[in-house]
């Protein structure tokens, strides 16, 4: 009887601490689909890089553009 709690008690935890993970990813994609407006048309589309973070080596900032817009980004780096 004492296994079978441990168990069932296991599982309900693994689904509770998964629910928050999985909310976020959904309301991220909800605003990125709001952000292109949904139209999924050529200038919609965006592009995501990552780049290292300088307060951390494990930490990685991930930025999402246009094309155009990372043209002006490179454009900008380079100057």
């Amino acid at each position: 009887m004492s296994i079978k709690m441990i168990l069932a008690s296991t599982a309900a935890l693994a689904m509770v601490a998964g629910t928050p993970a999985f909310a976020a990813k959904n309301q991220n994609q909800q605003i990125a689909a709001a952000e292109s407006g949904g139209g999924g048309g050529e200038q919609a589309k965006k592009i995501c890089r990552t780049f290292p973070n300088s307060a951390t080596r494990v930490k990685r900032e991930k930025l999402c553009l246009s094309k155009a817009e990372w043209k002006k980004f490179d454009y900008e780096q380079e100057r």
